[in-house]
């Protein structure tokens, strides 16, 4: 069967939009390559209306069948198409989540865990690698020993690390693992997580951890992103976002506050000091 030309269509650029031929930024160029469909990706739900007058602004440029679609529209991601949206080598080896966190969007999308067929890539997205079973992950590092600079970049859940996915990845050429500790009653276990990694071998320059504020608690989120440094983690704050059209916003001291929790250089800085990141000194 042959294999369809889709041309895909982004909003802008990022490290993950793939790079190939059929892969258009904003507004169509003048001249297009032969294509069967076109699909317009939007993953931020703020920028719904630009992706609408794009989809509007291509279909005036084509007879073939043009898509509006995306995380943001609320399309299922039941499987994965390696380099269709994102770049070949970043992966999903699963989808869905067996959790249902109130601040994540994923069962929703994609329901509960499903494990897909293995390309060969060195960036795993999936959502919660780690609940995938042991058969599953003994294939993902079997491909991944022919890989260089692996990150696990999805948000590992510190609960289910285990020695089983210890083992597995100390004989790997590991970059980042990104862990998530995303609440204050999930830190003691996040520590038991952290450590199980520390004791192998890894440190900060190489464990990350998303840290989910909601812009509420300062003092809670400082002492919980200072928990997250003294566990061997790099601490990386995220403001919350909701699934609402508009872009949640924040104040100027929220934002500064942010941002302090996401520089590695700084964080160590301030660590090593002993500054107050509320202080915004940064």
């Amino acid at each position: 069967m042959k294999k369809q030309r889709i041309i895909r269509v982004f909003p802008y650029r990022t490290s993950y939009t793939p790079d190939d031929e059929y892969v258009f930024i904003g507004m169509p160029p003048f001249l297009l390559p032969e294509h069967d469909e076109i699909h317009i990706s939007c993953t931020f739900t703020w920028d719904k209306e630009l992706c609408k007058e794009l989809a509007f602004q291509w279909e005036v440029r084509t007879d073939k069948p043009v898509k509006l679609g995306g995380v943001a529209f609320g399309s299922p991601s039941e499987d994965f198409e390696q380099g269709l949206y994102v770049k070949k080598n970043i992966i999903f080896t699963t989808r869905g989540c067996n959790n249902n966190c109130p601040w994540c969007i994923v069962p929703k999308l994609e329901g509960k865990l499903k494990e897909l067929p293995i390309c060969e890539g060195n960036i795993i997205q999936d959502n919660n690698f780690l609940q995938a079973s042991r058969a599953h992950k003994e294939k993902v590092f079997d491909m991944l020993r022919k890989q260089r600079g692996i990150c696990f970049k999805g948000g590992l859940e510190p609960d289910l690390i285990d020695d089983h996915f210890v083992n597995g990845i100390t004989s790997l050429k590991i970059k980042e693992l990104w862990l998530a500790c995303d609440t204050d009653a999930s830190i003691s276990r996040f520590r038991k997580g952290c450590e199980k990694l520390v004791k192998a071998g890894f440190n900060r320059n190489k464990i990350n951890c998303y840290v989910l504020s909601y812009g509420k608690d300062m003092e809670a989120d400082e002492a919980r992103a200072r928990a997250v440094y003294e566990a061997g983690a790099m601490p990386f704050m995220q403001l919350y976002r909701d699934f609402s059209d508009k872009k949640t916003t924040y104040s100027t001291e929220w934002n500064k506050f942010q941002r302090s929790w996401a520089r590695p250089a700084a964080i160590e800085a301030h660590m090593k000091r002993g500054t107050d990141f509320r202080k915004f000194n940064t």
